[in-house]
């Protein structure tokens, strides 16, 4: 297949990127490099209004794509019990402290002191090349780690002030109830012999200890 210079290939889209991607007609083909959604009511979704970006399926379809990339940065609201999210963003915060601990931890002793202030290109002349200018500055992968450490530190005396601790404990503790009567109900309902009544003492707390280590 040839390609006239200058041209993008006619059965293959020009390039990944925002733009319309519709087919141009005519001789010239290629696809069209204008913004998505170009001259319509959903810029920068969809088609272009030249390639079919004015009619209602193409609206419909690009609220529906508006949606698709809003719930990819955003997420989905959801219902959640303040103690829950709270409890959620000290597991969340605590696993960025130790992603970064390792990132610093790999730094040698001059990248936590000195730091990148400036750094030019230059693209001809005599002096082409990458000029770079360091200065004396806590790292920036230091910066964020002491950041998200404090974090850490406020979120937890939160959780705490909020009284988290004492309802993980509570709801430990209804939760073992519950494990209990349900072995209770199962074991008065197999009709036991004397000698595998016996072994119970032994195997049902063996197990739950294994059950926890487990989880």
């Amino acid at each position: 297949m040839t390609t006239t210079p200058g041209q993008p290939d006619r059965d293959t889209p020009c390039c990944d990127g925002p733009y319309c991607h519709g087919k141009k007609r005519g001789e010239d083909g290629g696809w069209c490099h204008r913004p998505e959604g170009w001259g319509t009511d959903h810029a920068g979704t969809g088609r272009c209004k030249l390639h079919g970006g004015a009619t209602q399926t193409h609206k419909a379809a690009a609220k529906a794509e508006a949606a698709r990339r809003a719930v990819a940065t955003y997420g989905l609201p959801r219902e959640v019990d303040p103690a829950v999210a709270l409890l959620e963003e000290v597991h969340r915060t605590a696993g960025h402290v130790t992603w970064l601990a390792e990132v610093v931890g790999d730094l040698g002793q001059d990248d936590l002191v000195w730091s990148v202030a400036e750094e030019v290109d230059r693209i001809g002349g005599i002096a082409a090349g990458s000029e770079t200018t360091h200065k004396a500055a806590p790292s920036v992968w230091l910066d964020l780690y002491q950041r998200e450490r404090k974090h850490l530190t406020d979120v937890c005396k939160t959780a705490i002030a909020a009284g988290i601790a004492e309802r993980q404990v509570r709801l430990a503790e209804q939760q073992g109830a519950i494990v209990v009567d349900v072995i209770r109900r199962i074991l008065d309902r197999l009709s036991l012999t004397a000698e595998q009544a016996a072994l119970v003492p032994q195997v049902v707390p063996e197990e739950l200890r294994r059950a926890a280590v487990m989880n």
